[in-house]
């Protein structure tokens, strides 16, 4: 089936190709074209199903209202809702989004800025995997506004929104310590992301205020491609401890380590919160339906979405401002539930 071009809504009419282009990118009143002729103009777009030639359009206005936004894993329900969040803002203002998940894989992530670029997007929300530096450089040094989300390179100048993972994780582990746990273990990810980094010394930083003191045994560091062997593993260790060093809560620094550790957890025959109290990051539905609910980080994904689109497009708007870097860094909720036992 044809596609329905200008030229065809123009013939439909009776009018020229250049009204209806003025009409259809917004321009009728600059150009003092009738409101009655541009009704006209759009009515009969959407009778014969026109459809804007997002690359065209570009070419002619240097926009083509589109974001490129760059997740790290798609099947981590974290980022997908906070893509839908994104997705939702982004509308409100007539733009749309090219959806990418790099999956953690920095090679992944340069190709798929390669293509967003040959897209011709106006920007680009960024959640950057491990090793993606150079990429993230090499956009701080062109000319196409971005923002990185949920976690950023301190080395690098740029916008980002992230959330305050220290004390995030200082709290849960205080929580924990005034409920009279004292072998608090955290399970969590490759710490060269500094949003990791952030939530293990937030953890570690309260054990010493608490005078309680560290033990590295009971911090598991995962890969971040693990599975959930490899969270098995870790929770069998943990659990195997047994006398003064028996491990008797837990801090899981994402919600994907959570879902498989307390399922590990229940296959071992243990009960939460009696013998081993539980908190995690991130809020997902599962933990709510729990026989022992999750206490939970809850991090602010619609305001990270919104803020994030915002501080995008004012770039797109005003490119002279492109260097005025917006660093913003939102405070969390912390839900309480059954799973610490109080």
């Amino acid at each position: 089936m044809k596609k329905t071009s200008l030229n065809d809504i123009a013939k439909h009419l009776g009018v020229s190709k250049t009204l209806v282009s003025f009409v259809l990118n917004g321009k009728g009143k600059e150009f003092r074209i009738s409101d009655d002729i541009c009704k006209k103009v759009l009515d009969v777009a959407k009778e014969l199903n026109y459809t804007p030639n997002r690359i065209a359009q570009g070419l002619r206005t240097g926009k083509t209202n589109t974001i490129g936004l760059i997740i790290a894993d798609i099947a981590n329900p974290f980022f997908g809702i906070l893509g839908r969040e994104i997705e939702q803002e982004a509308a409100r203002f007539g733009y749309r989004i090219i959806f990418c998940s790099s999956d953690e894989n920095p090679e992944k992530s340069k190709q798929q800025i390669a293509m967003l670029q040959q897209s011709q997007v106006d920007g680009y929300i960024i959640s950057p995997p491990m090793k993606s530096e150079e990429q993230i450089r090499t956009l701080a040094n062109g000319t196409i506004p971005f923002v990185l989300i949920d976690r950023y390179f301190p080395e690098i100048e740029c916008n980002y929104i992230v959330v305050d993972n220290f004390d995030a994780a200082y709290r849960a582990t205080n929580h924990l310590l005034a409920l009279g746990r004292k072998r608090i273990a955290n399970i969590t990810v490759n710490m060269d992301l500094v949003n990791m980094k952030d939530r293990t010394e937030g953890y570690r930083q309260a054990l010493l205020d608490a005078s309680v003191a560290l033990d590295d045994s009971l911090v598991k560091i995962l890969p971040f491609s693990h599975d959930n062997k490899d969270v098995a593993r870790a929770i069998k260790e943990l659990v195997a401890k047994t006398g003064s060093k028996k491990v008797d809560a837990i801090l899981f620094s994402t919600s994907k380590l959570g879902i498989n550790g307390i399922e590990c957890i229940s296959t071992l025959g243990l009960k939460i919160p009696d013998d081993i109290a539980i908190v995690s990051f991130d809020n997902p539905d599962a933990y709510k339906i729990c026989i022992s609910p999750v206490t939970v980080v809850n991090q602010p994904l619609k305001e990270i979405g919104k803020t994030a689109v915002q501080v995008l497009l004012s770039q797109i708007k005003h490119p002279e401002n492109i260097a005025k870097f917006q660093k913003i860094t939102l405070k969390t909720d912390f839900i309480i539930r059954k799973s610490c036992g109080s």
